[in-house]
């Protein structure tokens, strides 16, 4: 006789899976793992790259220990060379089936989460509690994608991606301290960098970051002359412009291609001229030569003069159209005002899960937090909390399966909250290398109080608790935050907010 067993663990995670089976004869037990239910069983078709695993597992008579034995990762090249990967595959997973002539005694996920990760360095708790469910959501997908020992950009590649970085990175150092995978991803990606003109661009914000959150200094020197590479001076025309469009492998825009808001693509494209502009102010951070914000400002001059018309930006030179990129990334970088980019305050969610974190940013950082904190509060189609709604324990790679039928459902790069909440909502940003210096300017839109919890290097935290206009700060020994037009050293300080 057949039994029929199903187990629930209540979030998907990478690892493998360890059984304990009692059997009166030898037999033959089919066993499915999978991050989709139906009805109470794994859901065999799942669609996309949702997993599903199913083995045929012989089991011996008596009472026995068993490890799943699951089917290698399709390589893709690149990843697995350079990721310390488990001696044995690993597989993201939620749900367990076991069906054969056997009784289960024992199911047990042996679960790959990152050593340095350590759940109660960071808190966000408040008065709005779909924030917070937002906030847990996007903390335990940085945690539960980091198995790898890079940040990868999904289940279906497992490659590093620089946008995905991005991301990834900030939410990282938003929970966690240790600079042992953000650093190996950034020696990874400045050797091998991926295709999309803006990705490549993101490199030396990405080191600018890594640099402000985890004070480690070291690397930057033998990082410099790829970081340099990365500015793609080669693809430089000389009206100054990046004339890399019009190719299939180049600007991307937006991802997938059908979260662009219909972007009008011509051979010189705003929205990669308006990464440029960013990278070079970062590595004038960086390096603190004037020659490349002398290049940053005159590429500025040449972008508004190019692609503004009538005081609107617009996709490319030749177009008349502005999608909603048209208007973040202008404004994201500081290429465009407030003013000239406003129309995004009332825009929603007409971008992918990507764009979301410069979306929200940008509002955030000009006067739009009333219309960013609906954003992440929102249960609509386009929500986190929707992310959730459909069954996803892990932030998924699109919206839902019609924008991207290919997805996965465990895509860091959807966690963009894991960062604009503590960053943001609750204002710390470091100012100065390893947090010496911190900006304190919460934005607590709608919320009566709210708890924060913020790591920083050398096992230290930065506590905030806000209540009606009101702060209790923490700051560490060896730090300083600025709040308002004054610095607060290490101690604990309370203040009250007159904006």
């Amino acid at each position: 006789m057949k039994e029929f067993f199903f187990h629930d663990f209540g979030k998907a995670a990478f690892g493998t899976l360890d059984l304990v089976l009692e059997a009166d004869a030898p037999g033959t037990a089919e066993v499915a793992v999978g991050e989709c239910s139906r009805e109470g069983k794994v859901d065999r078709t799942p669609g996309g790259f949702r997993y599903i695993g199913v083995c045929q597992l012989p089991v011996a008579a008596g009472r026995k220990k068993y490890r799943l034995p699951l089917p290698p990762h399709p390589p893709r090249g690149g990843a697995a060379a350079a990721s310390p990967l488990p001696d044995e595959e690993i597989a993201p997973f939620r749900y367990v089936e076991i069906t054969g002539p056997c009784r289960v005694g024992q199911v047990r996920r042996n679960e790959i989460f990152p050593d340095g990760f350590h759940d109660d360095d960071a808190r966000f708790v408040s008065s709005e509690k779909k924030l917070n469910r937002v906030w847990e959501f996007c903390k335990y997908s940085i945690k539960a994608t980091a198995a790898f020992g890079l940040f990868i950009d999904g289940e279906r590649e497992r490659l590093p991606y620089e946008g995905d970085t991005c991301i990834n990175q900030l939410g990282w150092f938003c929970c966690c301290p240790d600079p042992a995978i953000p650093r190996r991803t950034i020696t990874h990606l400045l050797k091998n960098p991926t295709w999309p003109t803006e990705w490549r661009l993101l490199m030396p914000l990405i080191v600018r970051d890594y640099l402000l959150y985890s004070g480690d200094e070291k690397p930057l020197p033998g990082w410099l002359p790829a970081l340099k590479e990365s500015l793609l001076d080669d693809k430089t025309g000389e009206d100054l412009l990046l004339h890399t469009g019009n190719n299939r492998r180049g600007d991307i825009i937006d991802w997938p291609e059908s979260e662009r808001d219909g972007y009008e693509l011509g051979k010189i494209n705003l929205v990669p001229n308006c990464y440029r502009f960013g990278a070079l102010e970062a590595m004038t951070e960086l390096t603190g030569d004037p020659a490349f914000r002398r290049q940053a400002e005159a590429l500025r001059d040449k972008i508004r003069e190019m692609m503004m018309k009538e005081g609107r930006f617009v996709d490319s030179p030749g177009s008349t159209h502005t999608a909603l990129h048209s208007l973040i990334f202008p404004l994201f970088f500081g290429v465009g005002t407030q003013k000239e980019c406003s129309e995004i305050r009332n825009s929603g969610m007409r971008c992918s899960v990507y764009a979301a974190q410069f979306l929200l940013e940008a509002m955030f950082r000009h006067g739009m937090e009333k219309e960013a904190m609906e954003l992440l509060c929102a249960d609509s189609e386009r929500s986190w909390l929707n992310m959730l709604a459909q069954g996803s324990t892990i932030t998924m790679e699109a919206w839902n399966a019609d924008i991207k039928p290919n997805q996965d459902w465990n895509h860091a790069w959807g966690a963009a909250p894991a960062n604009i909440i503590p960053r943001f909502v609750g204002g710390i940003r470091p100012v100065s290398p390893g947090f010496r210096k911190f900006l304190v300017d919460p934005h607590p839109t709608g919320l009566e109080f709210f708890d924060l919890r913020h790591p920083i290097p050398g096992g230290k935290h930065i506590e905030l608790e806000y209540s009606r206009g009101k702060i209790k700060l923490v700051v560490p020994e060896g730090t300083s935050g600025i709040c308002g037009n004054r610095e607060y050293p290490s101690g604990t300080h309370c203040i009250t907010r007159t904006n």
